[in-house]
């Protein structure tokens, strides 16, 4: 009997070491199936994250690339220009506008694609206004070209009839010159003499009493008829001219002019003699005088005559 009761009390050890080896078993079993989780949970998440990476990498580079679209596209829309102000003020607003959106872009951090693609759309709208604005800028261009063709033409139209109407005028004004040229006195014959108290010709001025100037008023079909004045003007050899009055003053080429004597005369267009004469006062002196006869405000003889 007690032999038996040693059996059983020498056995229940080993029924406990089984059922503990088991549970160890189990635990080890468990630990290392929730190590496979941990393990596959941490490596979805390492490979999610890469993955962001990957897309943030890729959508930062979409952004530089836009960028890059803007500033090409605001290029774009600085070099179309025309004359038309209102087009310009338009086009200046959409530069303006792609500016804004190249800031924006610079001072926004992008991470996802939508976003990405809510800019390609501002592009893609802005690129076909400029397609717009291509179009219309080229037709406004062709048409100023044309006007400025046109108002070249015009222009050297108007220069070709101003370079006709200047010469037309010069043509009236040669000939108005040559009708009033053609139609001025002429004298020929022109003699100045000093004379004696007989009429006799002298040089010598104790005997002088008078100055004769005589002359031949010629004929001329185009000058006016009517009454002439014509005077004399005699310069002593000391330049001073010899007038019988101070009112002795006549226009020549538009200047007020001392003359010596006068005389009017009814000019019928034809040869005329004529002979104006000064009395000698005590003014003459010796040596050479100059005579010159005028009519009409000009000139129409000159001669000299000596006194000893």
């Amino acid at each position: 009997m007690e032999n038996k009761k040693d059996t059983r009390q020498l056995s229940t050890p080993d029924s406990g070491s089984g059922n503990s080896g088991k549970r160890l078993t189990h635990i080890l079993i468990s630990l290392a199936g929730l190590l496979v989780v941990l393990i596959i949970v941490l490596g979805w998440l390492l490979y999610d994250r890469k993955q962001e990476a990957i897309k943030l990498e890729e959508v930062t580079m979409e952004k530089f690339q836009l960028i890059r679209e803007f500033e090409d596209l605001s290029t774009e829309y600085n070099h179309l220009r025309t004359d038309n102000d209102s087009m310009n003020i338009e086009l200046e607003a959409r530069q303006e506008e792609i500016d804004n959106l190249i800031d924006e872009l610079n001072r926004t951090r992008i991470n996802s694609n939508h976003t990405i693609n809510q800019y390609r759309r501002e592009l893609g709208t802005l690129r076909d206004v400029l397609k717009s604005y291509v179009v219309q800028v080229d037709s406004l261009n062709q048409d100023n070209i044309r006007l400025r063709e046109e108002n070249l033409q015009a222009r050297q139209q108007a220069a070709r009839f101003e370079t006709a109407l200047q010469e037309e005028r010069q043509v009236k004004e040669d000939l108005t010159a040559r009708v009033e040229l053609g139609s001025r006195l002429t004298i020929e014959n022109l003699i100045a003499s000093p004379i004696s108290l007989r009429g006799r010709e002298t040089n010598r001025m104790r005997r002088i009493e008078q100055v004769q100037v005589c002359f031949t008023l010629r004929r001329n079909a185009i000058a006016e008829a009517g009454m002439r004045t014509m005077y004399i003007r005699l310069k002593r050899p000391d330049n001073l001219v010899l007038a019988s009055s101070a009112d002795n003053i006549m226009m020549v080429d538009e200047n007020p002019t001392v003359f010596t004597a006068s005389r009017d005369i009814n000019y019928e267009n034809v040869d005329i003699d004529v002979c104006i004469y000064y009395d000698d006062d005590g003014s003459l002196i010796s040596g050479t005088y100059q005579a010159e006869v005028f009519t009409d405000g000009y000139r129409v003889g000159f001669t000299e005559f000596s006194i000893r």
